[in-house]
């Protein structure tokens, strides 16, 4: 298909892929035609927009989500624990509900093809035509630089200018897209009455590089200055860095303008085969032979924000510096996403101490508007002092919340007091490890689904006798769903958290958002949710105690990793919550979903594991969804006692032996130690934790593996 104009200048892309780790605001996405676009941030997202603004709408206050969805023409994800979640946890006060990104397709034209999508179809049977706009993800060409078949080198909005300047195609921009080379005709030409020049142009190239900075900016290279400070044999590798962005040029001699014509001349023979940049006025070279090591400032560009602002890019006192990447390399994009099993509310025990989700309301208006306005008007404010004199001596914290039709008990407002005035002693040591928790618990705590809610559904199986020392139980779950979003994305190194005293920090300040409002404008967040399928694992915990004190294995799974190892946290939370537990239930994880590969043909890239571990949770999940193998009652048709303790055996004798031993078996290198793909590593799609902490010996070791008397 020949793509001519901007109507057809659409690149198809999966609605999961868009939230994945390697697509999604700010990332670089390959298109069919050989260049890259970048996503706008989701404020640009008119599905998002939409929605946003309904919600906001006075006389929609009180509406349901299902009026709002259909007021606004979208499908909304109904997860309300993962919203209040988010709200509690990321700050994220105002957030509503989640929106599904819709799934749309491209007819043989490149353009959207709307009018069979179910959505579109109902709000045109009740009268409303939803734009294209409403099924498009919005995006940007970057690199905005790019190179003509004669090997000039300039800018997009310079190659536009020459387009309607040489009157190619009668000079009308729409036919420029994809960016089309003013200098390169095709044999080709297409009908069209309308134009004079009926002439198909070849595309431009893209160049290859850009500058990415660890507080998650990114550049095009200033290709000018770039040239003009080799040319003057500026020093803009040195380690203090240099402020390459606005180095002043000196003019071409011989051009008219006394801009430099800058050209790229690639030569196989030359130093790292970049090649050369050349002034076609006044023939100066450079060659780009270690442009890899230069270190410009940045300027904090974020060229996802449609209105392009930038930031002040500093760490400390010191001035950021860029370096570059290829436009392929993976440390572009690094996505900060999170998933949530659908729980309903009602099936989730709460713990003494912990705030409803009215009562979090409460305080969240306490701590943004009333505490505020006490402190201003105070001389010498303090937490204990607002609360005698706002509850315990007058209404006035009851009279708000009856405002806004918040309904407390009185142990709501003792737990709310207590959040409020000591919230270093109610914060919890992990959050994400907490949250977990209350999924566990529903599964450890139940036989069966405790409800008729849709969404989830799951049973016990009967233990085979030989797994009953092993496991306290096994489910089986017919219907689960799973609500995905993303946060924000970071660049150069995968920002990791850190346990410092005993609680774990998150490294929101190097993660971008993907909106540029601030967070207490976000009412709405975009995601998507699976329906699937599982098998759940609880471990008998007694037995695993056992097994870890009996051998000594704490000892024996030590390891010391510098800082910036891409594994310390986790290393660190072994640390916290048992070196032993984790690899155990993740190795076993693994050779699970390899067996079930092997034996019953589903291909690991189809499966997900749900780790539930901590010093109060010892389980796995696996998993599988919609559209994958498996998802039609395949994984759960293995639960069957008979057919589960089979694949259970047959995955411990596989484990015993690997193509890379006794490599593999030996080795005690770095957080994996016996382990490798072709063993236990599965796809990355598939693992929670990046194909780290693997041990096929805390399975099936002759002296203290944990199924060693399973073999």
């Amino acid at each position: 298909m020949e793509i001519n104009n901007k109507k057809q200048y659409n690149q198809g892309i999966g609605k999961y892929k868009i939230l994945s780790s390697t697509a999604g605001v700010g990332a670089l996405v390959t298109t069919k035609w050989g260049g890259f676009v970048m996503p706008l941030s989701i404020s640009d997202w008119q599905f998002v927009k939409t929605l946003s603004e309904e919600i906001k709408k006075p006389e929609n206050s009180n509406h349901t989500l299902e009026q709002l969805q259909e007021l606004s023409g979208v499908d909304i994800i109904d997860d309300s624990r993962f919203v209040e979640f988010l709200k509690q946890k990321k700050q994220l006060a105002a957030l509503k509900c989640f929106v599904a990104i819709p799934h749309i397709q491209l007819d043989k034209f490149n353009q959207i093809d709307k009018d069979e999508h179910p959505i579109y179809k109902k709000k045109q049977e009740s009268g409303v035509e939803l734009k294209d706009e409403m099924f498009i993800i919005p995006a940007i060409n970057f690199p905005k630089w790019f190179i003509s078949n004669n090997f000039d080198m300039k800018p997009i909005e310079e190659w536009e200018e020459i387009w309607k300047a040489k009157r190619c195609n009668d000079g009308k921009i729409d036919f420029f897209a994809p960016p089309r080379d003013p200098n390169k005709k095709t044999y080709r030409t297409f009908k069209n009455p309308m134009l004079n020049d009926k002439t198909i142009y070849g595309l431009l190239k893209p160049v290859p590089m850009v500058l990415i900075c660890p507080n998650g900016h990114i550049s095009d290279i200033p290709w000018y200055q770039y040239f003009c400070a080799r040319l003057a044999n500026e020093k803009i590798d040195k380690l203090e860095g240099f402020d390459l962005f606005n180095y002043e040029c000196e003019p071409c001699s011989n051009a008219p303008d006394g801009h430099h014509q800058l050209q790229w001349i690639t030569n196989r023979n030359q130093g790292e085969s970049w090649g050369t940049l050349k002034c076609g006025c006044c023939n100066g070279k450079v060659s780009l032979a270690g442009i890899m090591n230069i270190k410009p400032f940045c300027r904090g560009e974020r060229p996802w924000d449609s209105e392009n602002r930038r930031e002040i890019c500093i760490t400390g006192h010191n001035r950021n510096i860029m370096q570059m990447v290829l436009v392929t390399s993976n440390s572009i994009y690094y996505a900060n996403s999170l998933s949530s099993l659908y729980i309903p509310n009602e099936y989730i025990e709460k713990p003494e101490g912990q705030l409803t989700p009215e009562a979090n309301k409460m305080l969240q208006k306490i701590l943004d508007k009333i505490f505020p306005r006490y402190e201003r008007r105070s001389e010498s404010p303090s937490k204990e002092d607002f609360w005698r004199k706002m509850f315990d001596e007058g209404d006035t914290l009851r009279d708000a919340a009856e405002d806004d039709e918040i309904e407390l008990t009185n142990n709501d407002w003792d737990v709310l007091k207590q959040s409020f005035i000591y919230p270093e002693e109610t914060e919890d040591v992990d959050v994400l490890a907490t949250y977990r928790y209350n999924e566990y618990q529903v599964f450890a705590k139940n036989s069966s689904t405790p409800g008729n809610k849709p969404g989830l559904h799951f049973e016990n199986i009967i233990l085979p006798d030989s797994l009953k020392s092993y496991f306290t139980k096994i489910q089986k779950v017919d219907t689960l769903a799973v609500t995905s979003t993303q946060l924000g994305f970071s660049r150069v190194s995968m920002p990791s958290a850190k346990i410092v005293g005993g609680k774990v920090i998150y490294p929101d300040d190097q993660i971008k958002p993907i909106f540029t409002c601030n967070k207490e404008e976000v009412l709405v967040l975009p995601a998507n949710q699976l329906f699937g399928e599982g098998i759940f694992f609880m471990f008998d915990e007694s037995k695993v105690n056992q097994w870890v004190i009996s051998h000594n294995l704490e000892k024996h799974f030590q390891c010391n990793l510098n800082e910036d190892d891409m594994g310390k946290f986790m290393s660190d939370e072994m640390e916290q919550y048992g070196r032993a537990r984790f690899y155990l239930l993740h190795t076993f994880s693994h050779i699970l979903m390899k067996e079930l590969e092997f034996s019953c043909g589903y291909p690991t890239a189809s499966l997900n594991e749900r780790l539930y571990y901590s010093d109060k949770m010892c389980g796995v999940l696996i998993y599988t969804a919609d559209g994958a193998e498996g998802s039609m009652g395949g994984l759960v048709w293995q639960a069957q006692p008979h057919l589960l303790e089979r694949i259970i055996k047959t995955a411990m004798n596989r484990a015993l032996n690997c193509s890379s031993d006794p490599m593999c078996w030996e080795n005690e290198d770095g957080l994996n130690r016996a382990s490798c793909f072709s063993c236990t590593m599965v796809s990355e799609t598939s693992c929670e934790q990046r194909n780290l902490g693997l041990d096929r010996r805390a399975l099936i070791d002759p002296k203290f593996g944990y199924f060693k008397n399973l073999i």
